[in-house]
């Protein structure tokens, strides 16, 4: 029973601690998935959406600090019931998702892990089965008299996140777990054990605000989109060498002209059949059926339009030096940083680095817009969720060379020219 615990937690606390922090990376995409779960099930309430970010990062926050409970073994009444009530809901969220097709990707890990509907709700399922376990058990998790013990767990749980951490490129799961839990155990060999299990929690709750204030006033500390900074967009528009080409099969139906029973066969069912010899059986029609689906480019949604229907993205792609201005509604825009963003063109294009800016708005929209802010630039569209997966920012700044991404910037820290140059 008792290693049936120590397992549970372990699971259960670095999984909500990973789980919450790639998140956390990343909340205003988070906020973006809500959304859509939100409006598929008809919750498209103003109130609810205004509250979007805050609520994402919220969510993350209480991912991690929960994680960190169950391995400190802090208030654990209290902890097992807010867990409990977590996985059941997203367990019915994720359900409901892959049954009725609501979403593509949970969104679960973010960016960094995309999972299917199905996948995510079998991950929540085994979830749920451990939550419930400990729930059961609530009362026989304490904080360690031992605490050998919880060198134990910092040793494990440390193991766990460097893997994670190293399949992912990305360290600061690692580094969050090795702060919180060193000053847990810290304390533990300190006279002060007694604060050990609050004091982690808490840290764990004040680092995870910072962190969740950063990436939204910011950008994200990693970003693990195809957009990132050092990838070619031209590249991968494309599918490379020795991609899985998408597999098709010829179905054929065919109607028997007195009793109206229809037949498909494949073609080696057809020739094997010779159907086409018996006269009571007609031809109806032929359909390609995608057997095995082909690989996709990691691209395959951006483009660049002009309002008279021009595509420009082959253009602006080979472009030796290119500014692109994101703004994903003009309407819900940053105005304040408009006219350092005309500095920052005017400055360009003193040194050949052309302009230009990305937005789904109408071209009346766009004509308002340029008026208001007398802007020397042209604007070129491209879908609303595209610009909001390039860059997490409204507005916000990428610059390429020949389509590969140098730099990315929130509008909070616009760039100079110089760090372009």
């Amino acid at each position: 029973m008792r290693t049936i615990i120590h397992i549970s937690r372990l699971v259960v606390g670095n999984l909500f601690v990973f789980s919450g922090l790639v998140k956390l990376n990343d909340p205003l995409g988070f906020s973006y998935k809500l959304e859509e779960y939100f409006i598929e099930f008809g919750m498209n309430w103003e109130w609810l959406h205004s509250i979007l970010i805050p609520l994402a990062a919220a969510l993350c926050i209480a991912e991690i600090v929960l994680g960190i409970a169950v391995l400190v073994g802090y208030k654990m009444k209290q902890t097992s019931w807010l867990l409990l009530l977590m996985i059941v809901f997203f367990t019915i969220l994720t359900f409901a998702s892959a049954v009725f097709e609501i979403v593509r990707s949970c969104g679960c890990f973010g960016d960094a892990i995309p999972l299917t509907p199905w996948e995510s709700f079998m991950k929540d399922i085994i979830l749920l089965v451990l939550i419930l376990f400990l729930f059961l058990n609530r009362n026989r998790i304490v904080s360690f008299p031992d605490r050998n013990f919880d060198l134990i767990y910092f040793v494990i749980s440390a193991i766990n996140m460097f893997l994670l951490s190293y399949m992912l490129e990305w360290y600061m799961p690692l580094y969050l777990m090795l702060i919180i839990l060193g000053v847990n155990l810290a304390l533990k060999f300190s006279r002060k054990r007694n604060f050990a299990a609050p004091s982690s929690t808490w840290i764990s709750a004040a680092l995870s605000l910072f962190i969740g204030i950063y990436a939204i006033e910011n950008l994200p500390f990693k970003d693990f989109r195809p957009y990132a900074v050092g990838k070619s967009l031209p590249d991968q528009m494309v599918l490379p060498p020795g991609a899985q080409e998408p597999v098709y099969e010829n179905i054929l139906t065919y109607e028997n002209k007195k009793t109206g029973e229809e037949k498909e066969f494949t073609s080696a069912e057809f020739t094997e059949s010779k159907i086409w010899e018996d006269t009571d059986w007609e031809w109806k029609s032929t359909d390609n059926k995608l057997i095995v689906e082909g690989d996709l480019p990691k691209i395959t949604d951006f483009s660049i339009v002009s309002h008279s229907g021009s595509d420009m993205t082959g253009i602006f792609l080979e472009m030796e030096r290119l500014i692109i201005i994101v703004s994903n509604d003009l309407s819900a825009t940053e105005e304040s940083v408009w006219d350092d963003l005309k500095k920052l063109v005017v400055d360009g294009t003193k040194h050949d680095i052309v302009t230009i800016v990305l937005s789904p708005a109408t071209w009346e929209e766009v004509q308002a817009f340029v008026e208001k802010h007398d802007l020397p630039m042209q604007i070129y569209i491209t879908d609303g969720i595209v610009l909001k997966t390039i860059v997490r920012s409204n507005p916000g700044i990428v610059y390429l060379e020949k389509g590969t991404v140098m730099g990315k910037w929130h509008y909070n820290n616009l760039p100079t020219i110089n760090q372009l140059k």
